[in-house]
């Protein structure tokens, strides 16, 4: 009998230890399941730092890329204006490489005379009384543009059908 007992005694052990090894593994499966979250949200984390780091790099380089060819269209305009001026062949030359290094830059410039006033391309320095109403007449500062956006608004006379003066 009492190895019946025994026998009764060992099984009930057994089942207790089954039990415990069951909640422990249970246990052992939801902290790995936890972990495997923490480790998947840092890692959507970290790509998307990535990306915005990404970004940011290419919002920097095109701001600066921005700010030199804004730097570098006055000197175009002293070349344009020496060229006026000075019909050096060498000048030329310069100007015409100055010009071809700003298009690989990817500047270029808006063509503005003899076309209808935008608003986003040039400003009005002045209207004159002219046949058609809003067609620019004469560009006093060229526009241009990088990478398709504009860069630099030009300055323009416009024609205006009549002008009424105040007096």
């Amino acid at each position: 009998m009492k190895s019946k007992s025994k026998q009764k005694q060992q099984e009930s052990e057994k089942k207790q230890h089954i039990i415990q090894n069951n909640r422990e593994l249970t246990q052992c499966k939801d902290e790995c399941e936890q972990i495997k979250k923490q480790y998947l949200r840092a890692l959507a984390d970290y790509k998307n730092l990535e990306h915005r780091v990404e970004q940011e790099r290419y919002r920097m380089r095109d701001a600066i890329k921005r700010e030199l060819v804004e730097r570098l269209l006055s000197i175009l305009d002293n070349l344009d204006q020496a060229e006026v001026f000075n019909k050096d062949p060498g000048l030329q030359i310069v100007n015409k490489s100055f010009r071809q290094y700003l298009d690989e830059f990817g500047v270029s410039e808006i063509e503005l005379l003899g076309t209808d006033f935008d608003p986003s391309k040039a400003e009005v320095v002045e209207a004159i009384e002219g046949k058609q109403d809003n067609i620019i007449i004469e560009v006093l500062q060229k526009a241009y543009k990088l990478n398709g956006t504009v860069i630099r608004h030009g300055k323009v006379k416009v024609s205006k059908k009549s002008i009424q003066q105040k007096n």
